[in-house]
């Protein structure tokens, strides 16, 4: 299991709530950090300047089905890029609420915990404002 820096120093002290597993603290993470890397837009760090979502405003306006399977292909691109936990990541569109303006995918993969590996899935969606949402 690896999560990210501070959460390892806090579950080092004991901070981990009652009731909970390590599954539970990865997938919480894994949740935590997708929805960091996916609101962030490519040039926005000074340090990473490759890290996060490139504009996808015009293939989110072009609104046709090849437009969508580019954002899906981008979206898996940035999982693959920069969530290294999740391995075989895929993110593939769900369509349902396109007359709202939010656009669903999925995004599958697996992860390592304790020497096994586990099957994952996250909903995510895409607001018409750009914002995306991610949950297990």
């Amino acid at each position: 299991m690896r999560l990210r820096l501070l959460e390892r120093i806090r579950a080092a002290s004991g901070a981990r709530r009652l009731g909970r597993s390590k599954s539970d603290d990865l997938m919480e993470s894994l949740e935590k950090y997708l929805s960091l890397i996916l609101n962030t837009r490519q040039g926005s760090s000074m340090s990473a300047p490759d890290f996060g979502m490139p504009d996808f405003v015009s293939l989110m306006g072009r609104g046709d089905l090849d437009g969508i399977r580019e954002l899906s292909r981008v979206l898996t691109e940035v999982v693959h890029e920069y969530e290294p936990r999740i391995s075989e990541a895929e993110v593939v569109y769900s369509p349902g609420r396109e007359e709202s303006g939010v656009l669903e995918f999925s995004l599958s993969g697996s992860i390592e915990i304790e020497n096994q590996k586990q099957s994952i899935f996250f909903q995510t969606s895409i607001n018409p404002d750009g914002a995306v949402n991610v949950k297990k």
